[in-house]
């Protein structure tokens, strides 16, 4: 620190003055006449200088002496920097506690008071450069501060002495640094210092209308790493739920860096320390809203929204950029963690040290990915769905964004509209989570619907974020009655078709759920038969989409794709033959198209049906239930021109049915879009993973769904006998078994099953 000229440089006190100050004065000298830091520290050279300066403290900050003082504190924090002299004087001598007493007197006397300090504003820097280095790495120094009042003090200077946002370079620097060395990785401490009201401090610090000149920009990264460090603790949470505006003055702080980094010279130090603050800014706010469901609730505004698409917007165009400067970062930070001094005294300025870093996302863009987290999270909360729908300026944008002329694939506007547009589907999505908010989107934008369908969700668009995001906001759309007919119009359902062999698993998923909910409506009929006739896949070959989603169940070994694609096939088989749609001759003759076409072309629709009964029933109640009700309608059907009756009497030979079984069955939940009204599977023990122990046969899970052994409904029971008496009735009327069903699984049906009837 360069000291101002009318600052006294040596005391020029009365001799008797001199006299009583003299242990100062002669350990000052000879220290610099040594040159020699263990030789100075050694305990008969420094205690009884210690001693002194905890004897006379009034006497150590009078204006006769508060320079020398100063400079003994410069001296011991320049010392603490070797980690053998730092030891030492922890274990050694009382420098931590009379650095607290020292401190609490000048928070004190500095708090609110008008005029020029600058003698006790230096000798405030020294005590906490001190307390900064003494503390680096020293959990024992740490716990001294604490245990003597210098936690609580140094919130308090956080809070109170203005110079220290005033004049962030030195006051500031070696403030923040104290405060960072000294609850960095310490529990207690930083528990402490939470209670002490200091993260508040820090968020002021950090928001738009505390900055005062260029230099408090130069200081954000190290309060930004302080702030990291004091979110690592669980009480951080709490302070964050307790207190709304943190939340909101980190989003202002994260909007304001956007801008100003935009306007700013790339490559200048003040650029480099606003990305910094920003990154770690943005990442203790994304924590924040993982650890908390009060602190998403805070930002669920549309004005909160706005402002995260634009940091978003501004890390799609800076993300490459932003990405290298924290490599560079990285790479040149300080690895002990102890403050910077030059020959002055005053802290160096640059920010070459990034706060510690969290496990995020490895993808192009990291940044942007966490800001379409966050907008994720937010427009998630269920009891701001009106609000955020009703919200005209947000709607705008969302449709905006959605709306935009898209360029080539390579193109980098292209690249940026494709992750704007990527977040602002998720966050419709989330919205229309109610019949309400999806018919009015369907209805008051169908441009907008079918750009969603035949620019985002088509296969040709190659963001598969995008087509992700935009499956699952046409996913949520398809389940109003009220739309299925328009999104038929618009031409969903063949794209849906197109995607069902997708290699990208979420896309396939969302295609199949579409054509699942799309089945509860007035275009049923077509859309069944329309699936046996020939298509252009995602791949851009013909092929049949109904062929496409055997083959996908059968060959798939993740749950939810064997699971939700089999409730399709089921859905298909009872359209096919119950002619459920209630809309006349006319699209009883088309499913009557649909059923010729399922036998003539040879559809197995009995083995995956079967499949998931043996291997999801006792993980899945809703699903055991539709598959057993597809089964009893399929062992209705005409036994010599449909074919499945002998395929279902087939796979009670337990020779055809235990190659069935799935070897390790997977965690993941079927998905249940409560549309079917038969129940929620999530209900009781049904989402409870239930792992096989060794392979069992159809009829053996038939058995013991009768029974109502594990997780089964009573009405599975029943529908389990029903099956059942179907099959009975088929092989009544054929004693001589003329039809050539399997003779084992004729045995197993008699001698085993037929007793439960």
């Amino acid at each position: 620190m360069v000291i101002p000229t009318h600052v006294r440089r040596s005391t020029d006190g009365s001799p008797s003055s001199d006299i009583n100050w003299s242990p100062v004065k002669t350990w000052l000298t000879s220290s610099e006449g040594w040159n020699d830091a263990t030789r100075s520290t050694e305990p008969q050279t420094i205690i009884p200088v210690l001693t002194h300066l905890s004897n006379n403290q009034d006497e150590a900050v009078s204006s006769n002496h508060i320079i020398d003082t100063a400079k003994l504190f410069k001296t011991l924090a320049d010392m603490s920097r070797d980690p053998t002299i730092r030891q030492k004087l922890t274990t050694q001598t009382e420098l931590a506690q009379i650095s607290c007493l020292f401190l609490e007197r000048l928070q004190r006397d500095l708090t609110n008071r008008d005029g020029e300090h600058a003698e006790q504003v230096f000798l405030l820097v020294q005590v906490l450069r001190c307390i900064c280095n003494l503390s680096a790495d020293n959990d024992e120094a740490r716990m001294e501060i604490l245990n003597h009042g210098g936690v609580e003090s140094l919130a308090k200077v956080l809070r109170t002495v203005r110079e220290v946002w005033r004049q962030p370079l030195p006051v500031g620097q070696a403030a923040f640094g104290a405060v960072l060395n000294v609850t960095l990785d310490n529990e207690p401490c930083t528990t402490a210092m939470i209670a002490a009201g200091a993260l508040q401090s820090h968020l002021k610090l950090l928001a738009p209308e505390s900055v005062i000149s260029s230099d408090s920009y130069l200081i954000w990264s190290l309060i930004s790493m302080s702030l990291d460090n004091m979110c690592e603790n669980k009480n951080a949470v709490v302070e964050f739920e307790q207190n709304a505006n943190f939340a909101q003055s980190i989003l202002r702080s994260l909007a304001r860096l956007s801008r100003l980094i935009s306007n700013n010279e790339e490559n200048s130090n003040e650029c480099r320390a606003m990305k910094g603050a920003q990154r770690t800014l943005l990442w203790v706010l994304c924590e924040a809203l993982e650890k908390s469901s009060v602190v998403p609730k805070q930002l669920c505004q549309p004005e909160s929204l706005l402002a995260f698409f634009d940091i978003l917007e501004f890390y799609l165009i800076n993300g490459n950029s932003v990405s290298q400067d924290s490599d560079d970062m990285q790479e040149g930070s300080n690895d002990d963690g102890q403050e910077g001094s030059n020959d002055d005294g005053q802290e160096e300025s640059g920010p070459s040290a990034l706060p510690p870093n969290k496990p995020m996302p490895q993808a192009t863009n990291r940044y942007a990915d966490a800001v379409t987290q966050v907008i994720v999270a937010i427009s998630g909360d269920d009891d701001a769905l009106t609000v955020l729908f009703d919200s005209q300026s947000l709607m705008i944008r969302l449709l905006s964004i959605l709306s935009a002329d898209r360029g080539t694939a390579q193109d980098t506007r292209t690249q940026r509209l494709d992750g704007m547009a990527a977040a602002a589907a998720l966050c419709l999505g989330n919205l229309a989570r109610t019949d309400d908010h999806c018919v009015r989107l369907v209805s008051e934008h169908p441009a907008l619907i079918q750009t969603l369908i035949h620019e985002w969700f088509a296969p040709r668009s190659t963001n598969v974020r995008t087509r992700h995001a935009a499956s699952g906001l046409l996913k949520n759309l398809s389940m109003p009655v009220g739309n299925k007919q328009l999104l038929m119009d618009f031409g969903l359902v063949p794209v849906a078709y197109a995607n069902i062999d997708t290699m990208v698993v979420p896309i396939q998923a969302n295609s199949i759920s579409i054509l699942r909910h799309l089945l509860n409506g007035p275009p049923a009929a077509e859309i069944v038969l329309g699936m046996f006739h020939p298509m252009v896949n995602c791949r851009g070959e013909s092929s049949v989409a109904m062929r496409d989603l055997l083959d996908v169940v059968k060959q798939t070994d993740i749950d939810a794709i064997r699971c939700e694609g089999t409730r399709l096939i089921a859905a298909v088989a009872k359209k096919i033959y119950l002619n459920r749609d209630g809309s006349g001759d006319k699209s009883r003759g088309v499913l009557d198209q649909a059923r010729d076409l399922l036998v003539t072309d040879g559809y197995d629709v009995v083995r995956p049906l079967v499949t998931l009964v043996i291997n999801d029933g006792q993980r899945h109640p809703l699903l055991l239930q539709e598959c057993l009700v597809a089964l009893t309608v399929l062992a209705a059907t005409h036994a010599d021109k449909d074919k499945h009756v002998g395929r279902i009497v087939g796979m009670l030979s337990p020779a055809n049915s235990l190659p069935l079984n799935i070897s390790s069955s997977g965690s993941n939940e079927a998905e249940d879009d409560g549309e079917d009204g038969d129940g929620d599977e999530s209900d009781g023990a049904g989402d409870a993973d239930v792992q096989q122990t060794e392979p069992v046969s159809f009829s053996g899970v038939l058995k013991t769904v009768i029974r109502q052994e594990g997780n089964v409904w009573p009405q599975a029971a029943l529908q389990a006998k029903s099956l059942l008496k179907s099959l009975g009735d088929q092989i009544k009327n054929d004693p001589d078994n003329t039809r050539g069903f399997d003779p084992v699984g004729l045995q197993v049906f008699q001698n085993e099953l037929m007793p439960f009837l």
